[in-house]
């Protein structure tokens, strides 16, 4: 349970995730993520525009791929881990501490937001 107000708790398994970032796809089928160097603000734009590497690509692996797809704001944390857990088997688990912890660290460097936050 994710606790944000002192009385209010809120499920992670409840909560949509959504990305929050541009990412590409590899030829090996893995996504990189891309985090503009210089920042979203004006300043950052023109930077990044008269640069030849605007971005930091932040390199995901097969199971990090099929998360960060998945969070295409209409599944669940709960529904994403029933997919993992049947495209990964028995690889993934514990799915849903996994989870919590990639999902912890997304949401910290702002890749991902919670459509449905109360």
């Amino acid at each position: 349970m994710l606790q944000f107000h002192k009385k209010k708790q809120v499920n992670l398994l409840d909560l949509i995730p959504e990305r929050t970032h541009e990412w590409i796809t590899t030829d090996d089928g893995k996504v990189k993520i891309l985090v503009p160097k210089y920042g979203k603000n004006a300043v950052g734009a023109w930077l990044a525009r008269h640069l030849q590497q605007p971005y930091i690509y932040i390199q995901l692996d097969d199971i990090g791929t099929a998360v960060w797809l998945a969070c295409d704001g209409r599944a669940t944390v709960q529904q994403i881990g029933q997919k993992l857990q049947q495209q990964f088997g028995k690889n993934i688990e514990p799915v849903f501490e996994r989870l919590g912890m990639f999902f912890k660290q997304l949401e910290q460097n702002k890749f991902i937001k919670w459509k449905n936050l109360p």
